[in-house]
């Protein structure tokens, strides 16, 4: 499904995508995670699906990796300890560039790429989570989502439906089912 909507809705011809795992080795994880690993490896190519493998949490943001696929569960405690990350981040650089006059003065050679990295650790502006799998568009925001994530949440929504993702996903499964 990531793979269909990846495709559809960014143009990314054949995503990476990788499962969430505690390590890269195809032995590692709960049973879930491993029977997961075998089917995904064991139909990828005849599904199309670009698999990488199990890739690490440390992973994620490699560049590498397009999609990570994982349990509802697992996939909210990754996803909530990124948001911490990021704050964290911003917290830290904004006393960094606070304690001393010499500090304050390096901000402003630094303040724009600065900006630019705080947007990029901002979950706020990346909307709610997007379910695939659904006969529907169903994105969930936050329950502790204030009004700048619910507008990109909301905004996220809309280009799900203007894309037709629900859609396009139905239409790829009908072929691949009638083509075997």
């Amino acid at each position: 499904m990531s793979t269909i909507y990846l495709k559809n809705t960014y143009g990314i011809e054949k995503p990476a995508i990788g499962l969430l795992n505690i390590g890269t080795e195809e032995t590692k994880g709960n049973e879930l995670v491993r029977e997961s690993y075998k089917l995904l490896k064991e139909k990828s190519a005849e599904l199309g699906i670009n698999f990488v493998g199990n890739v690490e949490g440390r992973d994620a943001f490699s560049g590498k990796i397009d999609a990570i696929v994982t349990d509802g569960f697992t996939g909210n405690v990754f996803l909530k300890t990124t948001e911490g990350v990021g704050k964290f981040v911003k917290r830290s650089l904004t006393e960094s560039f606070t304690k001393t006059i010499f500090s304050k003065i390096s901000y402003l050679m630094a303040r724009k790429p600065i900006k630019t990295l705080s947007k990029a650790m901002d979950y706020k502006s990346y909307g709610g989570a997007l379910f695939l799998g659904v006969k529907k568009p169903v994105v969930k925001a936050h329950g502790s989502s204030d009004s700048l994530l619910f507008e990109y949440t909301i905004i996220q929504a809309e280009k799900f439906v203007e894309n037709k993702a629900v859609e396009k996903m139905i239409e790829e499964f009908k072929e691949q089912k009638d083509s075997k």
